[in-house]
């Protein structure tokens, strides 16, 4: 177990030390966010996934169900080209700036979807609920 502290992504863009332990940090963070993209995709959009029993309870959201899952491959995607543009770039001074801007779009872009898939859940709840 580990007791070092490894910032989020948001705080990586933010910060004002941008050196080698920088590059590392974001690297490993956006090997850990792919990790959990990865995972929430099964979660969501596998067998008994939340965006499939949302669905199933409200088929009217099928659309916007589907639009998410796009998008959460859109995510994944985006993290894996900024990840390999890191692998490429480290240490370059010049690519700090591009690199910081990407990951804090990154990070809202995620956020952005983590409260549009909250909102399909309830909405999947309440209209069931209204419906009976």
């Amino acid at each position: 177990m580990s007791i070092m502290h490894y910032p989020s992504m948001q705080e990586l863009a933010d910060t004002d030390t941008m050196n080698a332990s920088w590059w590392a940090s974001v690297a490993r963070s956006l090997d850990e966010f792919d990790e959990q993209l990865t995972s929430d995709r099964a979660a969501d959009c596998g067998p008994g996934g939340a965006l499939i029993d949302a669905v199933t309870r409200q088929p009217s959201l099928a659309n916007d169900a589907a639009k998410l899952s796009d998008d959460h491959d859109r995510l994944i995607e985006r993290a894996r080209r900024l990840r390999r543009l890191v692998a490429t770039v480290a240490g370059d001074d010049r690519m700090v700036v591009p690199v910081a801007a990407e990951l804090a779009s990154l990070a809202e872009a995620h956020e952005r979807y983590r409260r549009r898939v909250r909102s399909l859940l309830w909405d999947s709840f309440v209209r069931d609920l209204g419906g009976e």
